[in-house]
């Protein structure tokens, strides 16, 4: 997904709205008419998040952790960006509760990031110039993002199951880095529960699995699993055996699973080649660190070269 800016979201908003500290966005799509709503806290500090992502954009390996942050925490049902880094987040948090003196800036910011949280249920149509709802995408909008937007994970127990989910795939190698635990901190809400009080319960049951709510979310929860694997550029042989569990439990097909890990590999490399684009251009030595990681989570030259074909007419870039 290309950069969000408030400038490239403002056509989108039908209705919003400041409850204290927080900013209630509806967003509408201009072609569905569909409306996505979401929120995003105000912070004291305008430019403070801004900081933020250039000190931490400098990798690849950030912009993936991003995106998949994003996707996961629409999935999970909450709008509000997650956690930017323990450098800067103690600053973005001063003053959150003074409601009354927030100015115009800091509210437009805390719209981009009700934005970012819903944003994977949007893609960029570069002809149009705006974003639109996957569903509406056509040929613009990625598996992924339609996958997300048709099938969404709704029922909050289905949730708390995605979550122990994604826990379980990132510590199936037996190691979770500080880095991982920060990252998978990023988008669980309270409720749910700490990374370390979800690692502590025992693994899901099959039966715990067959619980969830029967069709498509299923394999949306599937997924993002794939999506949070591949952050780390190379799988561990356990994160694919508990993948392959977990899909047996969820009663996923074997040849929609393999599908499902493709979509999720070639949503990475969108993300990746999104950090690419610099003023309208693309930057080459971007372009081939992007086309590097395709590589590096197991996609073919070929397959690269036409998900960038397929990236470039999203964008409008020739």
């Amino acid at each position: 997904m290309s950069e969000i800016t408030y400038e490239k979201i403002e056509s989108l908003i039908a209705a919003q709205e400041q409850e204290r500290s927080t900013m209630k966005v509806s967003f509408r799509c201009p072609v569905t008419d569909k409306i996505v709503s979401a929120s995003g806290s105000i912070q004291k500090g305008t430019g403070l998040v801004d900081k933020a992502r250039q000190s931490t954009q400098k990798s690849v390996l950030w912009s993936l952790r991003s995106a998949v942050s994003r996707a996961v925490r629409g999935a999970l049902g909450h709008g509000v960006a997650g956690r930017v880094g323990s450098e800067v987040a103690g600053q973005l948090m001063t003053n959150a509760n003074d409601a009354t003196n927030f100015s115009a800036d800091e509210k437009r910011e805390a719209i981009v990031r009700a934005f970012e949280g819903v944003a994977s249920q949007f893609v960029w149509n570069g002809t149009k110039g705006s974003y639109v709802h996957a569903s509406a995408g056509g040929e613009d909008a990625s598996p992924f993002g339609q996958q997300l937007a048709s099938a969404p994970v709704e029922a909050r127990y289905d949730r708390g199951i995605l979550a122990r989910m994604l826990v379980e795939v990132a510590s199936a190698d037996g190691n979770l880095g500080a880095d991982e635990r920060e990252f998978i901190g990023s988008f669980l809400s309270d409720e749910m529960g700490s990374v370390d009080d979800l690692a502590g319960r025992d693994r899901l049951s099959t039966v715990e699995l067959e619980e969830t709510a029967a069709g498509a979310s299923r394999e949306t929860m599937l997924m993002l699993g794939w999506a949070l694997a591949h952050t780390d550029e190379d799988v561990a042989d356990a994160e694919v055996a508990r993948l392959g569990e977990l899909a047996a439990g969820l009663g996923v097909a074997a040849d929609r699973a393999a599908e499902l890990r493709k979509t999720a590999q070639h949503y990475l490399v969108d993300q990746a080649l999104d950090a690419a684009i610099a003023g309208g251009s693309v930057d080459d030595g971007k372009r081939k660190e992007a086309l590097d990681l395709a590589a590096r989570i197991g996609i073919d030259p070929t397959e690269a070269q036409r998900a960038e074909i397929r990236w470039r007419k999203r964008h409008g870039i020739v």
